[in-house]
């Protein structure tokens, strides 16, 4: 009998190949909602997990919680049941002035300013998504007519731990954004063998000389949220394509 994982609480043919990764629950629901034949897998903790199909790919999509504690245990037992490409589709805070609240971004890469994924291999490791991953992602931007943002996150542990000098850096050495899973995700990917990637829609950046109300950010990232999950969505189905031949 196959051996049910303690926290998602699936096991070996429970969930699809291609999987994507929101940390928010709420995600998660918009996220199924464009799945066909939608079917309620678990929900155990900060995991809720969807299938369905996307243009007739069998798809799966699971929260991962708030940072990387939460979002290691998520892949670890995902990849132990199947699982083998995921696509983050979340939020994040902009780092460079030309970027609007609103816009989306590809993650490439991360900056591993988190510690969970320092407990599996020295932070000189890379943190890098996978190449045909992110090739899908920006050929379904392109898709979209949407403006390309592209390049390295910088992943943290605390979210209202404001460093100014580091916030700087980041800018000058053209980290795109700030968020919470992207660099766990993708070393533990790589460490695994496995694929991973990632598109995040922006919804504050501290760099712009007149802030929006909260209101108004939220009213630009929900614009954001939907467009990413439809990219991610159109990346998967690239990413099957790709993968018949």
């Amino acid at each position: 009998m196959e051996e049910v994982q303690k926290h998602i609480r699936c096991k070996k043919g429970d969930i699809a190949s291609y999987v994507l990764t929101p940390g928010s629950v709420e995600r998660v629901e918009k996220i199924a909602d464009h799945f066909d034949n939608k079917e309620l897998v678990t929900r155990h903790r900060e995991y809720l997990i969807y299938n369905g199909q996307y243009k007739g790919v069998d798809v799966t999509v699971c929260s991962t919680g708030i940072g990387g504690p939460s979002t290691s245990i998520a892949l670890e037992e995902m990849i132990k049941v199947g699982a083998d490409t995921f696509i983050r589709v979340g939020s994040c805070g902009a780092r460079q002035p030309d970027i609007e609240i609103g816009d989306v971004i590809v993650v490439d890469s991360a900056f591993r300013g988190e510690g969970t994924s320092k407990e599996y291999v020295d932070s000189a490791f890379p943190a890098v998504a996978d190449h045909y991953v992110t090739a899908a992602l920006i050929e379904a931007v392109k898709d979209k007519g949407r403006k390309l943002h592209i390049g390295t996150s910088y992943t943290r542990d605390a979210y209202y731990k404001q460093n100014p000098a580091l916030n700087e850096l980041l800018t000058e050495y053209n980290v795109k954004c700030s968020e919470q899973e992207c660099s766990t995700i993708y070393t533990l990917a790589r460490i695994h063998g496995v694929r991973s990637g990632g598109i995040v829609g922006t919804d504050s950046n501290i760099l712009l000389p007149e802030q929006p109300t909260l209101a108004e950010k939220e009213e630009l990232f929900a614009k954001a949220e939907q467009e990413s999950i439809e990219i991610a969505l159109e990346a998967i189905y690239k990413l099957a394509e790709q993968d018949k031949k």
